[in-house]
């Protein structure tokens, strides 16, 4: 199938047909036309470059819903909806600086300094949980821990120069 077809079977939801509702186990909910979807999944597509456009909604059987093409075209309140959500499903603080990472029996643990405080975590295989967010080796950098969770260094180049040193080598 070309990638134009493909294109075209994607099922663009319309924003003001949408109404987003958070549900009392703390998952939210989607009416959307006269169907209701409970428990949905949120995705962004290009969480980094538009990270309000191009919503995926996964129903809980793991079938696409549709997409949103941006959450800005939404209700205030359904709008809010969608961003607590998101918040909670793409948390990931800002490293400000790196204090140390030190390499034990195949993992490398990290102190950093973030903008919610003082972190440490664990990877293992720095080489692919340590990434550049964008294709041009520089910029900003994506970390992934053992437990999935991310870090970003927004800006390589304006991170202090001993947490660089610190990471540098890391980089691929």
């Amino acid at each position: 199938m070309s990638e134009l077809q493909n294109l075209a079977e994607m099922n663009m939801l319309d924003a003001s047909k949408c109404a987003f509702t958070p549900t009392e186990g703390g998952y939210i909910s989607l009416k959307y036309e006269d169907k209701t979807f409970d428990r949905i999944k949120l995705c962004r597509a290009l969480p980094y470059k538009t990270p309000d456009e191009y919503i995926c909604i996964i129903d809980r059987d793991g079938k696409e819903v549709g997409i949103l093409r941006d959450i800005k075209h939404l209700s205030k309140a359904d709008e809010e909806n969608v961003r607590v959500e998101l918040t909670k499903i793409y948390y990931c603080p800002s490293i400000t600086k790196i204090m140390s990472v030190k390499d034990r029996m195949g993992y490398q643990y990290f102190e950093v300094q973030t903008n919610g405080g003082k972190r440490e975590f664990a990877l293992r295989d720095a080489s692919r949980n340590i990434r550049y967010v964008t294709s041009e080796k520089r910029g900003a950098i994506e970390i992934r821990d053992i437990d999935g969770n991310r870090y970003l260094i927004e800006d390589f180049d304006k991170i202090d120069v001993q947490s660089r040193k610190k990471i540098e080598a890391f980089l691929v």
